[in-house]
């Protein structure tokens, strides 16, 4: 997930923000050519304490720009140079890729592994952890500068037990979606009917993938997460479901018969979220919700508390000795898309499917839920 600074402050007297609104691209140059050298800083500041896996990415390019190198790491905040540096305290920094031999006629691009970085050095995450793009030279663009673009940061919450982007576009008999956690095959309308197969579509995160309400589906198999959702584990599940706007049964969107998301418009008009044990039923009914659009639904157990989430409030918890029961149903698979018996098929779009295995913070859930394009 792409995690935004908390704070960004420049130095120097050459720094161009103004063609990036979210302060994620930079121009650094000596804006007087006096040939007096000038240092110019951008630092970005995020809580990182809840993620892992950071990656950092950009693209960078130059124009004569000089070289100059940092002092031998660790090195102080003013220290003169080319290059990114990171720190967890802000007194000591580490240069983790240099800017000094840059192409000028195109961009670079960068992928730096931060986790790889901080444990070189022995740092840790911070809820005031920095990174920072520094360049040192004296002339102004287009004789000198350092131009940076496209900065992103991205990392997980730990316990990511499996995610689905919905990001392929699944045109055929059968999908693999794109996901390094993905760990049981995943299928989609096994018909392959080219006028019905499963496809993408526009999304919340980026693009989403559109079920036809015949036979679409993702089946994740009968022990998927058997040891997740047995007696005394936690849990989240967390997906985007884009609500129908006109259906007359219960359609399925999440199925394994102990957990559920489904509608009922034939009921009353409801929408459902479930978790059943064989012994106790511990459901959310809201009012039917036939608009067409995205909603987060997120289920969640941690010790004897179950929770159900909806758009990123919290809509229902219950705490009774019976949650901390058996919810992995080894006889049924789970489902997106319809039933385990093949019931109640579901037509809409689906993104960002995610299963932790462990109870997310309500911070965290927020956090997913504000990841949608539009927030």
């Amino acid at each position: 997930m792409n995690i935004q600074p908390i704070h960004i402050e420049t130095s120097g007297p050459g720094i161009d923000l103004s063609h990036a609104p979210s302060g994620l691209s930079i121009d650094m140059s000596d804006p007087v050519q006096d040939f007096e050298y000038a240092r110019n800083a951008v630092t970005l500041t995020y809580d990182l304490t809840a993620y892992e896996q950071l990656r950092l990415t950009f693209e960078a390019k130059e124009y004569g720009d000089e070289p100059h190198a940092p002092p031998p790491n660790p090195f102080a905040g003013d220290a003169n140079f080319d290059g990114v540096a990171i720190s967890a305290d802000g007194v000591d920094w580490y240069e983790v890729q240099d800017l000094r031999h840059l192409r000028s006629d195109r961009f670079t691009s960068y992928e730096l592994d931060l986790d790889a970085a901080i444990a070189q050095w022995g740092l840790s995450y911070s809820s005031a952890f920095r990174i920072r793009f520094c360049q040192y030279d004296n002339n102004p663009a287009l004789m000198d500068g350092i131009f940076i673009r496209n900065i992103e940061l991205t990392g997980e919450f730990p316990g990511l037990y499996i995610h689905l982007p919905m990001d392929d576009n699944a045109a055929d008999s059968t999908v693999h979606d794109a996901s390094p956690a993905l760990r049981h095959q995943t299928f989609i309308d096994p018909g392959g009917n080219p006028n019905t197969a499963a496809h993408s579509v526009s999304g919340v995160i980026a693009s989403a993938l559109q079920f036809d309400g015949v036979d679409d589906r993702i089946d994740f198999g009968a022990d998927f997460a058997i040891d997740l959702f047995a007696e005394g584990h936690d849990f989240t599940i967390a997906v985007w479901i884009q609500n129908p706007t006109a259906v007359s049964d219960v359609v399925y969107a999440l199925s394994k018969h102990t957990i559920e998301i489904k509608y009922e418009p034939s009921n009353g008009g409801r929408t459902v979220m479930q978790l059943y044990n064989g012994t106790v039923n511990r459901f959310l009914i809201m009012p039917g919700t036939l608009d067409g659009s995205f909603h987060h639904y997120t289920i969640m157990r941690q010790g004897t508390t179950i929770e159900h989430w909806y758009d990123g409030i919290k809509r229902y918890a219950n705490t009774n000795p019976d949650n901390d029961g058996d919810f992995s149903n080894p006889t049924e698979s789970m489902r997106l898309g319809m039933r385990h018996n093949g019931w109640g098929p579901y037509q809409g779009a689906v993104d960002d499917f995610r299963v932790y295995d462990r109870a997310l913070t309500p911070d965290e859930i927020q956090t997913l839920f504000n990841m949608r394009a539009d927030g």
